[in-house]
């Protein structure tokens, strides 16, 4: 009768208890540490803090059973190890135990509670590299809730006299601490999990948001920021978020001001904020969380708190984009997100202007016609696939936004003669990922490159002969097929071979490819050929084979001497 009435009384307490750390878990800087993937000294020193403190609150709420503390410490303990790991765990578990031996009553187990806290600290901090990547938390703090609370009984065993009394305590409050413990442990960590489910949807929201204006604004800043074209994609973000205010500036002027405070941050004005002046010269985001920290010199501006973040191409800040809130210390780290996500797809879309700009302009080379050959649809099915993976899978998404925006920047910024093998590849494999992201189970490629080799070539070459492949080989036939891009050394040359088990190549035309003789529909392959042919001369041999519905080989092969002679 005594277990379930301890087990009812721990329970009582353990509501409270749960109450407290429920509010906890809405608390914005308990949210902050907890989900940061690498944690500061600073950010451990306030872990260890919390989850100490929790394990004091679970010293008070316990119960004296024949001068033994009946107590839901470990809970503090075991999820501050589980959370922030060692040292979180081992900090948390220095705290409960100095307040435990504080408290001054109930010797009987206090030696043993005390080493074996100490010793829950450690096994919990460990269990944190196991449960790291997991799902279903919950189930690792039953089992830890068993295995630290069977440990400190244990203790009490060893260290606790007499013993006869020791086994008797064991007796009754072993089943009542392990079980209200497990069950109190499993709650808390369910209620820090929901944390981060929540924090995933906010970031699938904040993804397709961010695509969302992103694919609103592609064809408008494809012809470069200027005053009609900032303030067409500033009414996108105005009317799809709810900041008060928002701006688009180059680097002198507003270009475009929308919401509270366009009556004095006009357009065509001069840059008024020295927030604004701060991002363009550091080439840094910067966060006002006041109105004084906005500085702006009309002295009954609204604007409290801003968020100001650079346009860049290249490495050059062009412009600036500008979210406004009208309460003081209001931009979160949620708008934050949001902020980066939307320069850098802005950047990235300018990048793009600049250089339809200068095709424009400047004679075409050969790597220039060639950039200029990016397909929007291409950028389009891509946005299309990420949108879709934002509900489904937040972090593929995020991955893929990443390779979009490598692909892109490597295309826009291939202005050397020759590149890396090894930089070419990366490129290649951005745009692999997108691509398997898109055709699934219905498309396989594979790399291979032997150790050790190292040789330049012009860039933009490989992904045309992989994107043939793709487009022309795999994707008519009906079950898919395999691509495989392979890399050797021979003879201090190299050879680079783009093969697939694809549909094949029409024995005309194929004739017509091994002479050189490229027709129109095969622009891409004409410029490789063509490109190695400049840098390489007679040392290239370019070689095409292929059989109807059994797949095709481009082969290039470069002897040494032409390759030592380049890449010296």
């Amino acid at each position: 009768m005594i277990i379930f009435s301890l087990i009812y009384n721990l329970l009582n307490k353990l509501g409270l208890f749960i109450i407290i750390i429920y509010l906890l878990s809405k608390s914005k800087t308990f949210t902050k540490l907890i989900t940061q993937n690498e944690k500061s000294f600073k950010g451990n020193l306030l872990l260890i803090t919390i989850f100490g403190i929790i394990g004091m609150l679970g010293n008070y709420f316990s119960i004296n059973y024949e001068g033994s503390l009946v107590n839901t410490r470990i809970i503090g303990v075991a999820s501050g190890g589980l959370y922030g790991g060692p040292v979180v765990g081992l900090g948390a578990a220095v705290i409960s135990v100095i307040h435990r031996l504080s408290i001054g009553t109930a010797d009987f187990t206090l030696k043993a509670c005390s080493i074996s806290t100490i010793i829950e600290g450690m096994i919990s901090g460990y269990s944190y590299y196991i449960a790291k990547e997991r799902r279903n938390k919950w189930i690792y703090g039953i089992v830890l809730g068993v295995i630290c609370e069977s440990l400190r009984k244990i203790m009490v065993l060893i260290f606790s006299r007499p013993f006869a009394k020791a086994v008797a305590v064991v007796k009754v409050i072993w089943i009542p601490m392990t079980v209200v413990n497990a069950v109190g442990l499993a709650i808390f960590i369910a209620i820090i999990e929901s944390i981060f489910t929540e924090k995933e949807k906010l970031q699938a929201y904040q993804a397709k948001l961010c695509l969302n204006i992103a694919n609103q604004t592609l064809p408008i800043l494809r012809k470069g920021l200027s005053r009609e074209t900032a303030k067409k994609a500033g009414e996108i973000i105005f009317n799809v978020t709810d900041f008060d205010a928002i701006a688009i500036t180059d680097e002198k002027e507003v270009l475009c001001h929308l919401g509270v405070g366009s009556d004095h941050h006009a357009s065509g004005g001069p840059l008024l904020t020295n927030l604004t002046k701060k991002a363009i010269q550091e080439g840094i985001y910067v966060v006002s969380k006041s109105k004084a920290e906005i500085d702006c010199k009309f002295p009954d501006c609204k604007l409290q708190s801003a968020i100001v973040l650079p346009l860049k191409i290249k490495d050059n800040v062009i412009g600036t984009l500008k979210l406004y809130r009208c309460a003081e210390n209001s931009i979160s780290e949620t708008d934050v997100e949001l902020g980066l996500g939307l320069a850098q797809l802005f950047s990235t879309q300018l990048e793009l202007s600049m250089i339809e700009e200068q095709n424009k302009i400047l004679a075409l080379t050969q790597i220039k016609v060639l950039q200029n050959q990016i397909n929007p649809h291409f950028l389009f099915n891509c946005l299309n696939t990420i949108s879709v993976l934002c509900r489904l899978n937040p972090f593929k998404a995020r991955k893929l936004i990443s390779h979009l925006s490598n692909f892109y920047r490597k295309n826009l910024n291939k202005k050397d003669a020759l590149i890396d093998i090894d930089e070419e590849l990366e490129h290649v494999k951005s745009y692999v990922a997108l691509e398997k992201e898109r055709f699934k189970n219905k498309l396989k490629i594979t790399f291979t490159k032997d150790e050790n080799v190292n040789f330049k070539i012009p860039p933009l070459t490989l992904q045309p002969l992989v994107e043939n492949a793709i487009q022309h080989g795999i994707l008519p036939k009906e079950e898919g097929g395999h691509v495989a891009v392979i890399i050797k050394g021979i003879r201090k040359g190299f050879l680079i071979c783009v093969k697939d088990d694809g549909v094949g190549i029409e024995e005309e035309l194929l004739k017509n490819l091994n002479s050189h003789n490229f027709p129109k529909s095969s622009f891409g392959l004409e410029s490789v050929y063509k490109r190695f042919k400049y840098f390489y001369g007679s040392s290239i041999q370019f070689n095409i084979y292929s059989k109807k519905q059994r797949g095709t080989s481009v082969i290039i092969r470069v002897r040494g001497d032409a390759v030592e002679g380049l890449n010296s």
